[in-house]
């Protein structure tokens, strides 16, 4: 195999005009993360490597931090740290078992903070468990525990979110159907709920997104199979039902509960995470059903704003997705997303097009195991 990176990790990391890009790739069973490479120039995914993990049971969700230093991995019983080696590979550091007043061993979802101390925030899935604010060294490896967002005893929290400046978190509450708001103080690593929104019945909100700017929040409804649009005061954090929503899948379909929307990302602007103008709010959909596609949908945004201007287009994509269908945008490009199929076992690269009025898969790499999300190193 020929070396993966012949520039040092930081260069490579930065670099927006290379033409061979780098992502992993977590599965929700085995012991193994895949390293892959992207080439925009042809259009092509190659599987670069496959990293044996201390995972016990699967990769259910891997987040990367801002320095494109570490990934963090939520698995069964745990949180796990792992730096990222020169040549694009994993080296364990550290394991974070689940806080106590979790009877669940779901360690489901992982985001960390942009800014420092780079706080990881780390969400169990189960009925009651708190999510956790997870302390990082000066390498970015996760160290300790140092706050949970508590929520109430029927709630179960599948995503999470940061406001731009990591002082405020929200969480995406599947099994209570609402969206909570936590205020946290990184100097004296304290966390606090500061408020509850019950969702519209039958809505079971999965996953949202923080626009950069603060103004708004974008929440993903899984059971509705629908985007709702929140506005958010930049001052207090909290947040105002708009009573907006868009559909995620045709809205001829009668039969709602066949499908379950699943993931909403921005377009990353100018290869800047942090930017405030992202083009596009990409959601991608799930089939319950490998007979029948999921869906994936984009939103153009205004560039002042950060509000939606209109739904760009909804198209089926490849597969139903399994239980993923998982969108990530690219960090070279506001055109190109990997996504996720855990039903078909691949991973492929859509591009939209220039106009936005449309989008397709231009790469595809099969794998022997369903994948659950990927992140971008370069």
């Amino acid at each position: 195999m020929r070396p993966l990176f012949t520039y040092p990790a930081i260069a490579f990391a930065t670099s927006v005009f290379a033409e061979t890009h780098y992502f992993f790739s977590g599965f929700f069973a085995g012991k193994t993360i895949v390293g892959v490479e992207f080439d925009d120039t042809v259009e092509s995914l190659r599987l670069a490597q496959n990293i044996t993990t201390q995972v016990s049971d699967g990769s259910k969700w891997i987040a990367i931090d801002e320095q494109r230093e570490n990934v963090y991995v939520g698995t069964t019983g745990y949180f796990q740290s792992y730096a990222i080696t020169s040549n694009g590979s994993l080296n364990y550091e550290s394991n974070i078992t689940l806080s106590s007043d979790c009877a669940c061993s779901n360690a489901n979802f992982l985001i960390a903070a942009s800014t420092s101390p780079y706080t990881v925030f780390g969400a169990p899935y189960s009925n009651g468990c708190p999510a956790q604010a997870i302390s990082v060294d000066e390498r970015g490896v996760l160290q300790t525990t140092v706050a949970n967002l508590t929520y109430g005893s029927s709630a179960g929290v599948h995503g999470l979110a940061l406001s731009p400046e990591n002082n405020f978190v929200y969480s995406a509450d599947d099994m209570g159907n609402a969206v909570w708001v936590h205020s946290f103080v990184s100097t004296t690593r304290t966390a606090e709920q500061i408020q509850y929104l019950a969702a519209p019945t039958g809505a079971n909100p999965r996953h949202l997104a923080v626009h950069p700017n603060g103004r708004w929040v974008y929440v993903i409804y899984e059971e509705s199979n629908q985007l709702a649009v929140y506005s958010r005061n930049n001052t207090t954090g909290k947040l105002t039902d708009m009573n907006t929503t868009y559909p995620l899948i045709p809205s001829t379909f009668a039969n709602t509960s066949s499908y379950w929307a699943d993931e909403a990302l921005f377009s990353i602007p100018g290869g800047n995470v942090s930017g405030t103008s992202p083009k596009y709010l990409i959601t991608g959909t799930r089939s319950r059903s490998t007979n029948a596609t999921g869906y994936i949908s984009a939103f153009a945004l205004d560039a002042s704003t950060g509000a939606i201007s209109e739904q760009l287009f909804l198209v089926p994509s490849t597969a139903s997705g399994g239980a993923a269908n998982a969108v990530s945008p690219a960090p070279f490009s506001e055109q190109y997303f990997a996504i996720t199929d855990s039903g078909s076992n691949f991973i492929e690269v859509w591009k939209i097009a220039d106009d936005g009025t449309e989008a397709e898969a231009v790469a595809h790499l099969d794998l022997d195991v369903g994948p659950a999300n990927v992140v971008w190193y370069s």
